[in-house]
């Protein structure tokens, strides 16, 4: 199971490290880890992308988005 820095955790759901923060203040479970000698803050990736997704799937323009794209792909099926 891979462990992320706040600063890689961004990184890899394209977020700030603002947003990571705000996450784990909001509860998302982090722990501590000794990376070049210094304390770090770190998340499991699993548990990050969890919380990506539940984000998402409570933001109304990525539902906009996701309607968008779905009825795209049905008028296209259609048209065949």
């Amino acid at each position: 199971m891979a462990t992320l820095t706040y600063r890689e955790a961004a990184q890899r759901v394209r977020r700030s490290v603002r947003t990571i923060k705000r996450w784990r203040l909001g509860g998302m479970p982090m722990g501590w880890e000794i990376q070049h000698g210094q304390k770090v803050r770190v998340v499991d990736e699993e548990v990050l992308l969890s919380w990506w997704r539940d984000r998402l799937d409570g933001w109304p323009a990525h539902q906009y988005r996701l309607r968008r794209i779905h009825a795209a792909a049905a008028a296209e099926q259609l048209e065949q």
